[in-house]
């Protein structure tokens, strides 16, 4: 699922229903089932997705947004940021953690094939 928490109207290339979407697929190289929500309409029931992408929320109470990351992390539903998402798609993690070295060691360990294999 992805949840934007504005209403507003999408544009021919919006970032939540169309490039998000699109990368993901890119990314998994599968036809993912992608479900968007948005302003105040976020499911009570989050054992439906796999993953929750979430926007930055700056339409929401911290509040509110700090109850929906928590409700995922309860009901045991990865949630991410928009941000975070396309970093990590487009690759740019690894280099943005560079000056953390148990970041990187941490980064390595758990993207080794033999951790990805779980």
């Amino acid at each position: 699922m992805i949840a934007e928490s504005c209403t507003h109207h999408s544009q021919e290339d919006d970032i939540g229903r169309v490039k998000i979407p699109r990368w993901l697929r890119l990314h998994t190289k599968r036809d993912l089932d992608i479900e968007v929500r948005s302003g105040e309409d976020f499911p009570e029931n989050l054992t439906d997705y796999k993953l929750i992408v979430h926007c930055g929320g700056c339409m929401l109470t911290r509040h509110t947004m700090l109850s929906r990351i928590k409700q995922a992390k309860l009901l045991g539903v990865p949630i991410v940021n928009y941000g975070v998402l396309i970093s990590y798609m487009h690759g740019a993690i690894p280099r943005a953690i560079l000056p953390f070295e148990e970041a990187v060691s941490e980064w390595k360990r758990k993207t080794s094939p033999a951790h990805l294999q779980l």
